[in-house]
């Protein structure tokens, strides 16, 4: 997941912890879009939600890709979440 120095990628998914990040990066990385995990600094312990959120990136031109593949995968994990509540 090495981000070339000479490339600007761009955020596609900004989340509380770096394991859900990696979970992200699993999952694009399965699809082979290249990807970089940037944990915010944080000079505290715990999780702060936003102020401490882990960031996604990709090469532009693989963005709309990944924001989709990102965004079908939620949709998948929602309708498992209903399909269990229901029985």
């Amino acid at each position: 997941m090495a981000k070339p120095d000479n490339e600007d990628w761009v955020e596609v998914a900004a989340v509380g912890d770096d394991e859900e990040a990696q979970i992200v990066a699993g999952l694009l990385e399965s699809e082979d879009i290249p990807c970089e995990i940037e944990a915010a600094p944080s000079s505290f312990p715990e999780n702060l939600g936003a102020l401490g959120a882990s960031r996604v990136l990709v090469p532009p031109d693989r963005a709309d890709e990944a924001r989709e593949l990102i965004a079908e995968s939620e949709r998948d994990a929602e309708r498992n979440l209903s399909d269990t509540a229901e029985e």
